[in-house]
Parts: C-alpha cells; sequence; structure tokens
C-alpha cells in the first residue's frame, strides 16, 4: 500500500481476488452481501493485510 493509502493496479487485483473468491466459496451473490464483504477487504487492506493468502486467512477467521 502507498503512504497515502492508496492501492496500485497490482493490489487492486489482489483484494478483487480476494473478494471475489471468498464470496464464491460462501456463495455469496447479493450486491449488500459482497459489499459488506468488500469492506472487510478495505479494511484488512488498510491495516496492512495486502497478501492474497493473508486476507483469506483473515477472512475467514472474521477478522476485522
Amino acid at each position: 500500500m502507498s503512504a497515502c493509502g492508496v492501492a496500485d493496479s497490482a493490489e487492486l487485483d489482489i483484494l478483487t481476488k480476494a473478494l471475489n473468491d471468498y464470496c464464491e466459496r460462501h456463495h455469496i451473490a447479493d450486491k449488500d452481501g459482497r459489499e459488506r464483504i468488500a469492506i472487510r477487504v478495505m479494511t484488512l487492506f488498510s491495516r496492512g493485510v495486502s497478501d492474497l493468502v493473508q486476507l483469506s486467512v483473515e477472512l475467514e477467521r472474521g477478522s476485522v
């Protein structure tokens, strides 16, 4: 994550994959559900979690 908290294109790819993978595993297809998970992903990212595997672990753990 850059100093100003903006994701670069590679990080956006990771964040998108984390969101899509989690939603697919948990059968979340509705807009509100996906948005809730996206907020969790972005919260984790803002705390410095930017690795796909770690994002997945933290999402499964329910960490935010």
